[in-house]
């Protein structure tokens, strides 16, 4: 359960690293991982959304510290959140006020109102105005602190005025004409999310976890005897071989497990790599006849232009056998390191893995005699 799955979640990573493996051999970082590349990527992507949400939550707005008398003469524009100190003088009086929703008809709603002064200068005062009766203010028997938005709304304020007739109750109180505040609005200030910033972290965090795991992952387990004289035989490379230009790194490419001759060997170098072998190509024959003019030995070899992989010690090599995990797909594999090798090379079936394994070692046998 546990190899299935972190072939699972390797394997983004694993396609990734198929997919981008071209464009970046282009620049010259053919061995680097692509998957790294994206997961790096997007893991700054999730530090720069972090920051952003974090500076968001920064532009939350707090009430301003005002006064009465900085409201009433209009020292402090409308639509600005304050927070106040404030004695009610009268009030609470109710008054019907047309209220404009959704729709394009209005509704007629009862608000109530309060006269409330500035205690540092009693001769000042502001309409405050609730959408119910505010126990803490019809019960307060000094100063009390008020917070809402001030509001302008000329024609509201004129016909509630008119019918209070304040004048007549507090004679030289002067108070705004056309500006209120709304009782406990404060400024609107939507929540930022955190949805992009986890998104992209999660994302990141598998990519970059795929690219550490090494795909497929293998689970080990007993080989049979197997059958030799099945070559040439299918196989698939995962993993990193020498090749005349170097190491070469190799998602899920097709190839071939063949027994070759001499000749064959050098004809099939230069046919795969051509001129860009240049002085390599007498290298390599000269290599190859080391083991005699009759011998034969066993060669992993792609697709033009991909790799060719000379087997020249089979014993040399640290071989694993057992089942390799790719995504969802279950499939039998041997994992070979040494000798500019460290791949995992997966089969159709578990016959063809166990015949390639007594290759291997007929191979180990030819390599010995030949010496």
């Amino acid at each position: 359960m546990l190899h299935r799955l972190l072939a699972v979640i390797g394997y983004p990573a694993y396609m990734l690293n198929r997919i981008l493996a071209g464009v970046i051999g282009r620049v010259g970082l053919g061995r680097v991982p692509g998957a790294l590349v994206v997961g790096l990527a997007l893991a700054a992507l999730a530090a720069t959304t972090a920051s952003a949400t974090l500076e968001a939550y920064g532009t939350r707005r707090e009430p301003r510290a005002a006064t009465i008398s900085e409201v009433v003469q209009g020292r402090i524009p409308s639509l600005i959140w304050i927070v106040f100190d404030g004695l009610v003088i009268d009030g609470p009086r109710v008054a019907s006020v047309e209220v404009f929703g959704g729709g394009t008809e209005p509704s007629i709603v009862e608000r109530v109102y309060y006269l409330v002064a500035d205690p540092a200068a009693p001769n000042r005062a502001i309409v405050v105005r609730a959408p119910e009766p505010v126990a803490a203010l019809q019960e307060a028997a000094g100063p009390i602190r008020l917070d809402g938005t001030i509001t302008e709304d000329t024609f509201s304020m004129g016909s509630l005025l008119a019918d209070w007739d304040l004048s007549a109750a507090h004679p030289g109180l002067e108070v705004s004409e056309s500006r209120f505040v709304a009782y406990g609005f404060a400024t609107p200030w939507q929540e930022p999310s955190w949805i992009g910033a986890v998104a992209l972290g999660t994302l990141a965090a598998i990519v970059l976890i795929g690219a550490a795991l090494r795909q497929p992952i293998l689970r080990r387990g007993p080989a049979g005897e197997g059958t030799r004289g099945r070559t040439p035989m299918s196989v698939t490379i995962h993993g990193e071989l020498a090749t005349p230009r170097g190491p070469l790194r190799l998602h899920g490419t097709p190839a071939r497990l063949q027994w070759m001759d001499v000749e064959e060997v050098a004809r099939t170098r230069w046919r795969y790599w051509g001129a860009a072998l240049g002085d390599v190509r007498g290298d390599v024959e000269a290599a190859v006849r080391a083991h005699g003019d009759a011998a034969e030995r066993l060669v992993v070899h792609g697709p033009t232009g991909s790799v060719i992989w000379p087997i020249d010690h089979a014993g040399g090599l640290d071989i694993e056998v057992g089942d390799a995990f790719l995504g969802m797909r279950r499939l039998a594999a041997i994992r070979i390191r040494g000798d500019g090798a460290a791949a995992t090379l997966t089969f159709a079936d578990t016959a063809s893995r166990d015949a390639a394994l007594a290759e291997l070692r007929e191979a180990d046998t030819t390599a010995a005699s030949a010496h």
